[in-house]
């Protein structure tokens, strides 16, 4: 093992803290269609009115409306909340402003410190809406919060449906709510007769979802908006601390979806194919101290001719599988990488894929799996790995005569040049040679970085317990699994250092490397400083074969340089 390897597990570490630093901002551009996004929404901002929250009685099943409180604010009607449960999860809507107000997912079990045992994870914070739903007809912005509207829900095929009627400006408005049962899932159709041309749905999303984790504030941390451009497909992600308070960016290209997320989970619009969302706002809210933990996210959704608009909610996990067959790169909601995209993004998917299909195939512990995963990758690059390793043999036993060509044709580079281009070319190498017998020591990182994002936001490793870990998606809170990682380390840069020239440098870095990578992963992820350490041992076996081959190679003839007696070579040297 020389100073090479040791370089490239320093620009490991480099790379693994470098945070992702930039994200591309969506364009201010002229809208396209019909309708004028950028009049729209800042129409509807200027007229939007605070909704009054809804009073609730107890939660029904599904189909059966609720009496409200007498204490109910003030409404054209008596407001009624209407129940409704898959084996996922409950909705609550109601009739003031026909949304949504509650999202319970019964299948994931809330962390949050504090919450009942078993108790369902909320998407919601009290008192916000699924989306808050505006029409602008002709001039007028029109927020449904103000229209007198009645609830009906009737059982479907695929699951129970919900259905508000009232009237908009004297038009006859419906909105129905169709939930897929076992898809997190909800269908929506709105219709409004005799419609004005240019007419549009406008959208809010929730300014925020509730967290449901043990580390709240990390949780808020990943809090951020993504939408997917109709155009290119490109995923725009802004994270709500890229916005200062009051802070506007306003995307006019035609966007597939749209979505606010946290660390697990997240609220998504989907527009249908042929008629795309033609405008997204994004508006900094007031910050709670230092962490950015609320924004104001809105699209236009333009009316057909007839009136009508369709879309569709996914309320619920950032489970890749899951997203990955509701299609339109859904399961990139959440782009790994930051300016490091392009490279981790086509990786991450590669071994969330590896990982889910040994799951699958073992029926193992996520732990296991990992374990697994790491001997597989490392028994992969096992025939990589030992060219290099002879590589660099051959290397060192050129060096001493590499030396004395470089110290003959000092005052002539052009000379010293060609010399050392004959040298490689009598030992069948090249000048590529040193670096081609690094490329297999590189070849793991992209997989390492990979993990580092998929363990930040896989909520399929989400509270996995392994061997004494409770959660392999959180530190190890005993610090093990990095003081495993770097005993590894040490051991293996040990063993492969044995017979091997002396060289202070890669000594030192024997022994810095190992602390300080460890330093730095006592906050990553346990499963993280698990693979790395699996990494690590299955290594030693094959660090060990090359001391023992390098034990059985001569020791380096002192060069003897034509037209340089060896005498003088050895005073020079």
């Amino acid at each position: 093992m020389d100073k090479r390897f040791f370089l490239a597990l320093l620009l490991t570490a480099i790379v693994i803290i470098a945070p992702p630093l930039f994200f591309q901002r969506g364009g201010v551009q002229r809208a396209t269609s019909g309708v004028d996004t950028s009049r729209a929404l800042n129409r509807a901002d200027t007229n939007k009115q605070a909704p009054a929250p809804a009073v609730e009685a107890p939660a029904q099943t599904a189909g059966a409306a609720e009496v409200p409180s007498q204490n109910a604010a003030p409404v054209q009607a008596p407001v009624e909340t209407t129940t409704v449960e898959t084996r996922l999860a409950r909705y609550r809507f109601t009739s003031q402003g026909a949304v949504p107000i509650s999202v319970a997912l019964d299948s994931y079990p809330s962390r949050r410190p504090g919450a009942a045992a078993n108790a369902a994870s909320q998407l919601l914070p009290a008192k916000t809406a699924l989306a808050h739903l505006r029409l602008a007809l002709g001039a007028d912005t029109i927020s449904l919060d103000t229209v007198s509207l009645r609830g009906q829900t009737t059982p479907g095929t695929t699951g129970p449906t919900v259905t508000y009627a009232g009237a908009v400006a004297g038009r006859p408005l419906t909105l129905t709510y169709s939930v897929v049962a076992d898809s997190f899932l909800l269908r929506v159709a709105a219709s409004v007769a005799g419609a004005p041309a240019g007419s549009a749905l406008l959208l809010t999303l929730p300014k925020t979802l509730q967290s449901n984790e043990p580390d709240t504030l990390d949780d808020m941390h990943h809090l951020a908006v993504s939408y997917r451009l109709k155009s290119g497909g490109d995923i725009e992600s802004v994270a709500f601390s890229k916005l200062d308070s009051g802070e506007v960016r306003t995307e006019a290209r035609q966007t597939e979806w749209v979505a606010t997320r946290n660390k697990y989970f997240l609220v998504a619009y989907r527009a249908a194919p042929k008629t795309p969302f033609t405008g997204v706002l994004l508006q900094g809210l007031p910050r709670s101290g230092k962490v950015a933990n609320a924004i104001s996210a809105s699209v236009v959704l333009p009316l057909t001719p007839d009136g009508r608009a369709v879309f569709d909610i996914y309320t619920g996990p950032q489970d890749f599988e899951r997203l990955q067959k509701l299609g339109g790169d859904l399961d990139q909601v959440n782009p790994y990488g930051g300016i490091l995209r392009a490279v981790v993004q086509p990786f991450a998917v590669i071994v969330m894929k590896v990982l889910l299909w040994i799951k699958r195939t073992t029926h193992l512990n996520y732990g296991w799996v990992l374990v697994l995963f790491g001997v597989i990758i490392r028994l992969a690059l096992w025939p990589l790995n030992q060219g290099a390793m002879r590589t660099s043999l051959k290397m060192q036993r050129l060096q001493p005569e590499l030396q004395a060509l470089q110290k003959k044709y000092s005052d002539d580079p052009r000379k010293q040049q060609e010399a050392i281009m004959k040298v490689y070319k009598d030992h069948g190498m090249s000048p590529l040679s040193p670096l081609m017998g690094c490329l297999p020591m590189l070849l793991p990182m992209p997989v390492l970085f990979a993990l580092y994002f998929v363990f930040q936001n896989t909520i399929e490793f989400r509270g996995v317990p392994f061997l004494w870990l409770p959660d392999i998606s959180l530190r190890d809170p005993f610090f093990i699994t990095p003081i495993l990682m770097g005993l590894s380390m040490f051991l293996m840069s040990w063993i492969g250092m044995r017979n091997a020239p002396p060289n202070p440098q890669a000594k030192m870095m024997m022994f810095m490397m190992p602390v300080m990578l460890t330093v730095l992963f006592f906050n990553f992820a346990s499963g993280l400083n698990l693979y790395y350490a699996v990494q690590n041992v299955a290594a030693i076996p094959q660090q060990w074969l090359l001391a023992r081959e390098r034990a059985k190679e001569p020791p380096p003839a002192t060069a003897v340089v034509r037209g340089m007696p060896a005498p003088a070579q050895k005073r020079r040297s």
